[in-house]
């Protein structure tokens, strides 16, 4: 006997075998799961694979500077941490924050379509290249939607989406591209709206100096970087108080 029996389904006229050996079952289902697991860890390599080729080329353009992974993926770890330390109803997780931080460095990997003329001007640039400037959120949201897709992969597929799409979004609405106000503003582009407009004023740029980053916290105080929620800004200020924060600032110097 092998444990198996046919039934005879009437309406479709077939016969139809089911198994009534549970170990043959039960080592089935194990194998099965084995396979979705590898295949899931699989697809989880070729995600971080794709986010580190990405920063790789943002390197290689000479779109950020050396050392600006560690850097931007460290000021969003920190303020994540104060966010979930002081405000537990958001419902930030561990792992969001640990996603978000690894994700921030590709959040303007748009830019590898603006022309490098314009990204290097020197001094105000035009209404028109503006425009063009203005279209990187869009293109780096549309290349995540080209990385893998699988079960675990599904919020980090969210979250960079979201970080490309959304980090020039401001909280009163004046931001771009889909003038996105308050919450509906997803709290990992808020999060890496707010240390990018930090990390880009403490570093020097064709069109401006580099400011200390104390000026550079209260500018962004200021509103001079658009509008921020108040949890957010708190976070931020207690967060750029800290020793380690303020050692990686240092290091920049």
């Amino acid at each position: 006997m092998d444990g198996s029996k046919k039934y005879i389904d009437a309406n479709e006229n077939t016969a139809i075998i089911t198994l009534h050996n549970e170990k043959i079952v039960q080592n089935t289902v194990i194998k099965m799961e084995r396979e979705l697991i590898k295949k899931e860890q699989d697809m989880t390599k070729q995600y971080w694979d794709m986010v580190s080729l990405l920063t790789t080329v943002l390197n290689h353009n000479h779109l950020v500077e050396v050392g600006y992974q560690d850097d931007i993926s460290f000021y969003t770890k920190q303020v994540y941490l104060q966010l979930q330390k002081k405000y537990p109803e958001y419902g930030i997780t561990d792992e969001e924050i640990a996603s978000v931080a690894h994700l921030a460095p590709i959040h303007d990997i748009g830019k590898i379509k603006v022309p490098i003329e314009i990204l290097n001007k020197n001094g105000k640039l035009t209404d028109e290249e503006m425009n063009v400037v203005k279209q990187h959120p869009l293109v780096g949201a549309a290349m995540t939607q080209r990385f893998p897709e699988g079960i675990t992969t599904e919020k980090l597929n969210q979250y960079s989406y979201e970080i490309c799409r959304h980090h020039h979004e401001r909280y009163d609405g004046s931001g771009y591209p889909d003038g996105l106000k308050g919450n509906a503003i997803p709290m990992c582009a808020q999060v890496v709206g707010i240390v990018d407009a930090y990390d880009a004023l403490i570093n020097d740029r064709p069109y401006k100096r580099k400011y200390e980053p104390e000026e550079a916290i209260q500018m962004i105080s200021n509103g001079e970087c658009g509008a921020f929620s108040n949890q957010l800004m708190q976070c931020f200020q207690e967060a750029a108080k800290q020793p380690e924060w303020l050692k990686v600032t240092k290091s920049q110097a």
